[in-house]
């Protein structure tokens, strides 16, 4: 009795007042509708329609199985897409990038996790600074990407301050803190939290990208701070070379603390330099199965990375 050719009739029917517009609409002949409706009418043994000259008006009965026939079909809708979705991950090719500390926390693993549930999904993964990554979803290298931004620093920013050209859309992840790095021994790395009072008369290594919103955390504490810009590298691991040299202090975020030297310590900073990490895509990129499937993982996998490596830098403070 309600077959799917009825239903989409109806609700046809209902929302343009006539069975010759609902005809129209689905590509059927006025009396092949008028047909089914009355056939329907007939095995229901419920009045559906009143007929007037210039269309029909649903009865009570005709509402409630309209408002049923949206349910129904915007379901058997939704049934087609995940079927789609699912034949979508049967082949092809997804592209994914990240950041190191990324990569080493969970993006490694949210890679394997995904070869090993879609095997015949080919992956290309591509390692680099967010506005790498960003270069590589613009040139459609990449399909997504795990990147990170500051407040006052965008990923799509270079390290020397150029923007790379792109629309993205982005799902945020977590928040990553940045900690103050010293050697040990230093009058600072006795504190387990240290302030931005604490900071007046230290030389700061390092600056982009984070440099932006660490001056400003410090200038609402009244602190001035003495940032070195003279130092640059591609790597965590040469800052704290001359922190442990005695040149300075540093900042490094907690996703990183991977790779911290024994001869240095890291310390939370309060109020924190916080960077915001993110899953990006382009905004006018159609989302795949596939990378929906990836962001699916990458969101499974990356809070907890966060929340493993705080329990780690407690355990280290203690």
């Amino acid at each position: 009795m309600l077959d799917l050719k009825r239903l989409q009739m109806i609700r046809e029917i209902a929302r343009r007042g006539s069975f010759a517009a609902a005809a129209d609409a689905l590509n059927f002949s006025p009396s092949a509708v008028s047909q089914q409706m009355t056939a329907l009418e007939r095995q229901s043994e419920t009045t559906l329609f009143e007929r007037g000259p210039r269309g029909v008006t649903l009865t009570e009965a005709g509402r409630a199985l309209a408002r049923h026939a949206d349910v129904v079909l915007d379901r058997i809708l939704e049934a087609e897409a995940d079927l789609r979705g699912i034949a979508g991950l049967a082949g092809g090719t997804l592209g994914f990038g990240s950041f190191s500390s990324a990569t080493t926390a969970f993006a490694a693993r949210a890679v394997e996790t995904f070869r090993a549930r879609y095997p015949a999904v080919a992956v290309h993964f591509a390692d680099g600074e967010p506005h790498e990554s960003v270069s590589r979803l613009k040139a459609r290298e990449i399909d997504l990407a795990v990147v990170f931004r500051f407040d006052r620093w965008a990923s799509s920013v270079t390290y020397d301050g150029e923007r790379v050209a792109g629309e993205l859309q982005s799902i945020p992840l977590f928040d990553d803190p940045y900690l103050l790095v010293v050697p040990r021994g230093h009058r600072l790395a006795e504190y387990e939290a240290i302030a931005a009072e604490q900071l007046a008369g230290e030389r700061i290594l390092g600056g982009s990208p984070w440099a932006a919103d660490f001056e400003h955390t410090c200038r609402l504490a009244g602190v001035e701070p003495d940032l070195d810009l003279s130092h640059r590298a591609t790597g965590f691991e040469a800052f704290q070379a001359f922190v442990a040299a005695g040149r300075g202090l540093t900042l490094m975020p907690r996703l990183a603390l991977g790779w911290l030297r024994d001869d240095v310590v890291a310390r939370r900073l309060e109020p924190a330099t916080v960077r915001h990490v993110e899953l990006a895509m382009l905004a006018d990129a159609p989302a795949s199965a596939a990378i929906l499937a990836m962001a699916d993982i990458v969101q499974e996998l990356g809070t907890p990375s966060l929340a493993l490596v705080a329990s780690q830098e407690e355990a280290s403070a203690a």
